[in-house]
């Protein structure tokens, strides 16, 4: 079993404070997927990581981010200037990956999304809302107005629908959600969408903007009022397109960390209600059952396809 956990804050230690400080989950646990060739990937001259695409090496916008957050973290306790350094270098990379214009800002991922079946280019919200948390987070030490400028722009874009190239989704089941995958049909991915919110909250913690925070809770709502289509009854479910049991890991340091989160900056119940039964499943005999079906179901996919021909 996955033995790394993300450290839970205690409640009341999120709040609307413009100083955003470390990010809401401490992600340096996973630090050691950054290891060269755990991805394929290494790290650029400058400390950058990289992953491998078909074999070529290059740069994955929320690979970038959740390594500055690691080392937001790290700076934030220590004021060490090397990796002050580190985190600028990431800065400049995606600066020069990035799409923007006096409207909006994008990250465009290249390759074909095979779970999905995306065709590139194409966006994920997921990646617009980390890198507005990273974003910000360097205009706060660095005090440059364009990464704020940035940040707001990179928002703007996560209002673009799904059907005009963006991320945003409207269901009238569901509400308005933010895709990490925008697919058709729409995939509903919770973790992607969650770490979308966190984004927008960072930024009204920063503008303190009504209408950001108008969305905000829109968004907000639509998790609430959702969330138990993700429950399995005994583990939770990825995404609504497949409705795949997330593996061991994901469940322990990303949907259960997400919802404390969460829970922290509404008080809504639901959200403490599914992450301690969440974490109580966390057992042996469901680690078990979890484990097998990733064995099972990729030997029914093929042979569905065979009797299909």
């Amino acid at each position: 079993m996955e033995e790394n956990k993300h450290i839970k804050l205690p409640l009341g230690t999120v709040s609307l404070s413009p100083e955003l400080g470390s990010y809401y989950i401490d992600m340096r646990p996973a630090k050691i997927h950054y290891q060269p060739n755990i991805w394929g990937g290494d790290f650029d001259q400058n400390g950058v990581p990289r992953i491998s695409f078909k074999g070529e090496l290059g740069y994955f916008p929320i690979n970038i981010a959740q390594y500055g957050f690691m080392l937001h973290a790290e700076w934030l306790e220590t004021g060490n200037i090397e990796t002050l350094e580190l985190m600028k270098s990431c800065l400049n990379v995606l600066e020069e990956i990035k799409t923007e214009n006096n409207d909006h800002c994008v990250w465009w991922h290249n390759e074909i999304n095979y779970r999905y079946n995306i065709e590139p280019p194409w966006a994920s919200a997921m990646a617009q809302g980390e890198l507005i948390s990273f974003y910000l987070r360097m205009y706060q030490i660095l005090g440059e107005t364009d990464l704020l400028n940035t940040a707001l722009k990179s928002y703007e874009f996560m209002r673009v629908n799904v059907s005009e190239g963006g991320v945003r989704q409207y269901s009238e089941d569901l509400g308005t959600w933010l895709e990490e995958y925008p697919s058709d049909p729409p995939s509903f991915v919770l973790n992607g969408f969650i770490y979308a919110i966190f984004g927008i909250y960072d930024l009204y913690r920063v503008t303190r903007n009504e209408l950001i925070n108008e969305d905000l809770q829109r968004l907000l709502n639509t998790v609430k009022n959702n969330l138990s289509k993700f429950d399995a009854g005994f583990w939770s479910y990825y995404d609504l397109q497949k409705k795949e049991l997330v593996r061991y890991y994901y469940q322990k340091n990303v949907h259960i960390p997400q919802l404390n989160v969460l829970y922290q900056l509404t008080n809504e119940p639901v959200f403490l209600k599914y992450a301690e039964k969440w974490e109580r499943q966390l057992t042996s005999i469901n680690y078990l059952i979890v484990k097998i079906m990733y064995r099972v179901l990729p030997r029914v996919r093929k042979l569905k396809k065979l009797i299909s021909f």
